[in-house]
């Protein structure tokens, strides 16, 4: 009889090692900072304006996100409907994305097409006036999305983590809430673009069927009498909160069937060979489906829905994220077993098979991250935004393959102290 399909997970083959392209980026006679990747004849690139401005630098909250999410929104002389239909009619299309510290624009387009839309694109950059009255129709979508976020569980567990880790007073622990989208004007709009989306800050990263000299014509279009800047991406020093709370932080919902657990700790910079060696410890606890988490407590339980462990990049260094989501009554449960297994990994070795299956998964991931002719320019951009070196990934199967069941259980207790973590539960907790 057959129990599960995942009796049968397909062999695993090891890749100790591939030619990892070079990821090298350069900046032009004019100061463009640029990264270039060409992949001929599939007739397609796509084009990144990357602004080293993010959220970071708002005033108010929803400032930065807004700024971009309506940057083409309409002008003195066009319309929105007239800008994204042009961009629709080059058969083109275009997306904002803002984080923490950097903010982007992302250009899908033909390659006979590229220089006319990125041409139209740069024009309405520089023309952009927000519109009062699509500004006001901007407001309730926004509103919109925020409430349909604030009924789910993890995102509250999330936040409170956050917010009692890093501080609400810290970029890492801020939060907007509806009451701050009715303080926003399109004068903050304005202001913001004016100060911070300055496309001779920004950085130019393009990939696919692009070759020299299209490349050249593309930089040209972008080039001001201004010489631009070099890009860089500042990183300010942040106080972090060292008043962890013992218990677990609850916080109650009504009308959920569920509940979200997070756990969560900053991990300050480190050597890139101890990147490595906390990326391991990491897939091991929850970040495949192979790891303890997920197979104790999913897999063996039938506590969760799903548990995982990962990184998110944050100010001078990483936050650890373990969440999961469960029934209401097994979350204060599959909380004590999340750390008696981080406990285990302090006090006992794994073994060499549990490593190895580890090491394969990783390496095979690693390996696809790399497929595709778009994959190097979101290389580029890990590089930067996490400071590693150049060398960084044509180091990273060698420094994962020769990681020991030893060096995990040190990492293990480096980083496994319970009082380190903050605790949050939130759903319909009786």
């Amino acid at each position: 009889m057959i129990d599960s399909h995942r009796n049968f997970a397909p062999d695993i083959r090891k890749i100790s090692q591939f030619a990892v392209p070079d990821i090298d980026w350069k900046i032009n006679q004019n100061g463009q900072s640029y990264y270039h990747h060409y992949t001929p004849e599939i007739g397609v690139v796509i084009m990144v304006l990357w602004f080293p401005k993010g959220i970071i630098n708002q005033n108010k909250n929803f400032q930065c996100t807004a700024s971009f999410e309506m940057l083409f929104s309409g002008s003195e002389t066009k319309t929105e409907k007239e800008i994204i239909g042009y961009i629709d009619h080059l058969g083109a299309s275009i997306s904002t994305e803002s984080s923490v510290l950097t903010s982007s624009i992302t250009i899908r387009s033909t390659t006979e097409k590229a220089k006319m839309v990125l041409n139209w694109i740069i024009d309405n950059i520089n023309d952009a006036t927000y519109p009062q009255d699509e500004f006001l129709n901007y407001l309730p979508v926004k509103k919109a999305s925020i409430e349909r976020k604030m009924q789910s569980p993890n995102y509250w567990a999330d936040r409170i983590a956050k917010e009692n880790y890093y501080g609400k007073n810290n970029i890492l622990g801020t939060f907007g809430d509806i009451a701050d989208l009715s303080q926003l004007t399109r004068e903050d709009l304005n202001q913001f673009k004016q100060q911070h989306i300055r496309l001779s800050e920004s950085m130019f990263l393009i990939s696919g069927d692009c070759d020299e000299s299209l490349l050249n014509d593309l930089l040209a279009i972008q080039y001001t009498e201004n010489n631009h800047s070099t890009f860089k991406i500042e990183t300010p020093l942040t106080a972090l909160n060292t008043e962890i709370p013992e218990s677990t932080l609850v916080h109650s919902m009504e009308n959920v069937s569920q509940a979200s657990m997070c756990l969560l700790k900053h991990l300050p910079p480190v050597e890139e060979e101890e990147i490595h060696k906390l990326t391991l410890l990491n897939l091991v606890l929850g970040g495949y489906f192979g790891s303890r988490l997920m197979q104790e407590l999913r897999e063996k339980r039938g506590l969760t829905y799903g548990i995982n462990s990962h990184f998110r990049p944050a100010l001078n260094g990483r936050t650890w994220i373990i969440s999961g989501e469960m029934n209401s009554e097994n979350a204060t449960l599959a909380l004590s077993l999340t750390f008696e297994i981080m406990e285990t990994l302090t006090n006992q070795l794994i073994s060499n098979d549990e490593l190895e299956k580890a090491k394969s998964y990783f390496s095979g991931q690693f390996r696809a991250g790399f497929d595709g002719p778009f994959s190097n320019m979101h290389k580029c951009q890990h590089l930067i935004l996490r400071d590693h070196t150049k060398k960084y990934f044509k180091n990273t199967l060698t420094h994962i393959w020769n990681i020991t069941p030893e060096d995990v259980l040190i990492t293990a207790k480096s980083v496994f102290q319970k009082n380190t973590f903050i605790k949050v539960i939130a759903g319909n907790i009786s």
